[in-house]
C-alpha cells in the first residue's frame, strides 16, 4: 500500500528539525558562556598552574627595636636552593657545585638533579649571599634561588622572655614576635616562569614577579641601656645567691611604660633549645607577668595606701607590737619575736612590723580589702600587650577567715604578678593614677609611623594626699629602715623590702622563701619603679639583704644613664598627661560616624579592611591620646 504525506505533515517535520536544531545550538552557546564567563577565571587560573612554575618570595620580618632605635631583632637576607631536574643539562656538574657550596652530599645532591616528574625540589634553606654568590660562579642550569628572610637576634640573650622568637617558618611562637605577629609577618611574594607540561622552562619564557609586602617594625618602650644593665646585674645576683631565679622589671613610674624586664636563667634566641620542648616553654615564660607569687612585706606599700585612703590611719597614728597577735585562736607572729612595742605608721612601716599591718588589714574589713585588689587592677589584669598575662589569685570571700585577712595585710594568704605588684606600687607613688603598661610605643613601616602607643590612665585609685604621705614614708624605709641598702649616696629613693615563706603542698617549705624590694625615685618626684626579686636564694635570704643592694645598683645605673645629678629632681621628657584627647569606643559605628568624631576631636585616622562598621580599634577607649595623632580603626 503506498503511503502519501500531506504538506500540513512535513511542515510538522521540518519544524521539530529546526527546533532540535535550535535546542541543540542552545546547548552549545550555554556551554559556552559557561565555560568563558562563568568558569573563565577558575579554568584560567588552573591553566595557569599548569604551565607556571613558581618559587616563593619571602617577605622581610619587620624589626623590633628599642625606644632610642637600637634594634633588637630583625631579619637578615638569604636564600633558599632549588633544582629544576627538567632544566639541568649536567647532573653531575649540578650536584658537584651544590655539594661543594652547601651542606649536602654528592649522591643526595646528585639524586635531586635527576628526580624526573616534578618542577622543582629545594635542595638547601637559608644560605647566605656569599654562598649563593659562590655557586653563581660555577652556575649551572637547572638552579634557582628564592630570596627570603631568617631572624636574627642582635644580643643574643637580651630580653629573649620579652621578644620571643619564631618557628622555622617565621610565625612568632611567643612573646612579642607571636603578640605582633599580624603586623610583623607581611606577605610572601612569588617568582613565575612559564613551563611545557614536563615542567621545564620555556624558551624565551617570561618571568612574573609578585612582590612581597615587607612586615611592619615595632618601636618598644625597652630602654636598651637600662634592659642591659639590669640583666648584666641580675647575671652577678644570680650568680652570688644561687638562686633558683632572678627578675626584675623597670617601669616608668608616671606612665607605666616597661622600660626593663628580665629573668634569669635565659637562653639563647639565635639559638632556641627545641629538643627539649618542657624546658623550652619554662624558660620562655615571662613570669614577671604570667606567674603569681605571694609578695611579703613589699604588699604592705598596697595594704598601708588602703587604709590610708579610707581614713583609717595617718603617718603618726600609733600601734603596739608584742612581737604576735592572737586570731579566732590562731596566733601570728611578728617577724621580730619580741616584738616592736609602740611605734608609729611610719616607724611600722620601715620596721615592717606584721602586727601593724594585721591591724590595718582588720580595719580595713574584708568587702574593702577585695575592693581595692579590683581598683588597684591585681584581680582583672591591665591588657598590657602580651599573651600569657597573669592576675591575683585569691581565696573565694566566702572561704576567708579573719586569720587569713590579717595575714593578707602583710602579704601572705594572697598571690599577685610581680608585674600587678609594680604597677600598684607605681600608682600609689605617682599621685594615684593607675596607668596600663605596655611594650610598644609605636608601628611604622620603615618610611611613616602609622600606629603610636600613648600612656593611658585606667583610674584614680588614691589621692594626691596619700601619695604624698607613702613617699614621705617609704623614703624613711631607705633612709635608715629596712631598704638602707638600696641607698644611692646623694639620691632620694623611696621602698620596701619583702621576705616571704614558700609554699609546697599547702605547707610552709623549709628553707624556701622569696626575697624581693621594690621602690622608686626620685622620691620627692619619682620617675623610675624598681622591683628585684629572688627566688629560693643560698643562705642570706631577705629582702634586705638580697635584693635591695641590687636595686641600689640599678637605680645607681639609671642615674648614671639619665645623667641625673644627685640631688636633682628628674624632668621627664615625655608629654604632660594634660592637654590630651581621651579616644573615644568607635566599636560598632559606621565608617561616617567614627571618621566624623575623630576629625571633630583633632585626630587623624587610617582604615584597615573594606568594612562600613568599626569592628576594631588599635588604641583602647581611653587612651590618652594627643592631638593630629593617628588612630587606627579595623572595619
Amino acid at each position: 500500500m503506498q503511503i502519501k504525506y500531506t504538506s500540513f505533515s512535513l511542515q510538522k517535520r521540518l519544524l521539530a528539525f529546526a527546533l532540535l536544531i535550535v535546542f541543540f545550538l542552545s546547548l552549545i552557546l550555554f556551554r559556552l558562556f559557561y565555560l568563558q564567563v562563568i568558569m573563565g577565571k577558575t579554568l584560567q587560573a588552573k591553566a595557569s598552574g599548569q604551565w607556571l612554575r613558581d618559587l616563593p618570595t619571602g617577605a622581610v620580618r619587620g624589626s623590633i627595636t628599642d625606644r632610642n632605635g637600637v634594634v633588637l631583632a630583625s631579619d637578615e637576607v638569604c636564600y633558599d636552593v632549588y633544582v629544576r631536574p627538567n632544566d639541568i643539562l649536567s647532573a653531575e656538574s649540578v650536584a658537584l657545585v651544590l655539594s661543594s657550596n652547601i651542606e649536602i652530599s654528592y649522591s643526595e645532591a646528585l639524586e635531586k638533579a635527576t628526580k624526573k616528574g616534578i618542577g622543582e625540589i629545594k635542595v638547601a634553606s637559608l644560605v647566605s649571599r656569599e654562598v649563593m654568590q659562590n655557586i653563581l660562579k660555577d652556575y649551572q642550569n637547572g638552579i634557582f634561588f628564592s630570596p627570603t628572610s631568617k631572624r636574627n637576634y642582635t644580643y643574643d640573650n637580651l630580653l629573649c622572655n620579652v621578644l620571643g622568637f619564631v618557628s622555622s617558618d617565621r610565625i612568632g611562637q611567643t612573646g612579642l614576635e607571636a603578640y605582633y605577629d599580624k603586623f610583623l609577618s607581611g606577605v610572601n611574594g612569588e617568582s613565575l616562569v612559564e613551563a611545557d607540561i614536563k615542567g621545564k622552562t620555556l624558551e624565551d619564557s617570561s618571568t612574573y614577579y609578585i612582590e612581597a609586602i615587607n612586615g611592619l617594625n615595632l618601636s618598644l618602650t625597652i630602654d636598651f641601656r637600662i634592659q642591659k644593665a639590669v640583666e648584666e646585674i641580675l647575671q652577678e645576683m644570680q650568680y652570688n645567691t644561687n638562686s633558683k631565679s632572678v627578675s626584675a622589671i623597670v617601669l616608668n613610674t608616671k606612665t607605666s611604660e616597661i622600660l626593663a624586664l628580665a629573668t634569669l636563667p635565659n637562653f639563647d634566641l639565635n639559638n632556641v633549645p627545641r629538643d627539649d620542648v618542657n624546658a623550652l616553654m619554662n624558660l620562655s615564660r615571662c613570669t614577671p607577668l604570667t606567674d603569681a607569687y605571694e609578695p611579703g612585706s613589699t604588699f604592705k606599700v598596697v595594704t598601708c595606701a588602703i587604709a590610708m585612703e579610707l581614713g583609717l590611719t595617718g603617718e603618726h597614728d600609733y600601734f603596739y607590737c608584742s612581737g604576735y597577735r592572737i586570731v579566732n585562736g590562731v596566733k601570728i607572729n611578728c617577724h621580730r619575736h619580741s616584738g616592736h612595742g609602740s611605734q608609729s605608721l611610719a616607724q611600722g612601716l620601715s620596721n615592717s612590723c606584721n602586727c601593724v599591718f594585721m591591724e590595718l588589714a582588720n580595719r580595713i574589713g574584708l568587702e574593702n580589702f577585695y575592693k581595692y585588689l579590683d581598683l588597684f587592677g591585681l584581680t582583672s589584669g591591665y591588657g598590657i600587650d602580651f599573651y600569657g598575662e597573669g592576675k591575683a589569685v585569691t581565696m573565694p570571700k566566702n572561704l576567708v577567715t579573719a586569720a587569713d585577712l590579717v595575714r593578707m595585710g602583710f602579704g601572705q594568704s594572697v598571690a599577685i604578678t610581680p608585674m600587678g605588684l609594680i604597677n600598684a606600687v607605681s600608682a600609689i607613688a605617682n599621685g594615684g593614677n593607675l596607668m596600663q603598661p605596655y611594650f610598644v610605643k609605636s608601628i611604622d613601616n620603615g618610611v611613616s609611623v602609622l600606629y603610636e602607643k600613648r600612656p593611658t590612665k585606667i583610674r584614680q585609685v588614691i589621692s594626691n594626699a596619700v601619695s604624698e604621705s607613702m613617699n614621705r614614708m617609704l623614703e624613711k624605709v631607705v633612709d635608715g629602715g629596712g631598704g638602707k641598702r638600696a641607698m644611692v649616696a646623694g639620691y632620694r629613693i623611696a621602698g620596701k623590702t619583702g621576705t616571704a615563706q614558700k609554699y609546697e603542698n599547702n605547707a610552709i617549705a623549709d628553707g624556701k622563701y622569696v626575697a624581693s624590694f621594690i621602690g622608686y625615685a626620685p622620691a620627692d618626684n619619682p620617675e623610675f619603679t624598681v622591683l628585684v626579686i629572688a627566688d629560693e636564694p643560698q643562705g642570706a635570704y631577705y629582702g634586705g639583704v638580697v635584693s635591695a643592694p641590687v636595686a641600689g645598683q640599678i637605680f645607681e645605673k639609671i642615674f648614671e644613664i639619665e645623667n641625673l645629678e644627685p640631688g636633682q629632681s628628674y624632668a621627664s621628657d615625655l608629654l604632660s598627661l594634660e592637654k590630651t584627647i581621651t579616644l573615644p569606643n568607635l566599636v560598632g559605628k559606621t565608617k561616617t560616624e567614627a571618621v566624623t568624631e575623630l576629625i571633630l576631636l583633632g585626630l587623624q585616622y587610617l582604615i584597615s579592611g573594606d568594612g562600613n562598621i568599626v569592628l576594631g580599634q588599635l588604641d583602647e577607649p581611653g587612651t590618652l591620646v594627643y592631638q593630629n595623632d593617628i588612630i587606627l580603626l579595623m572595619m
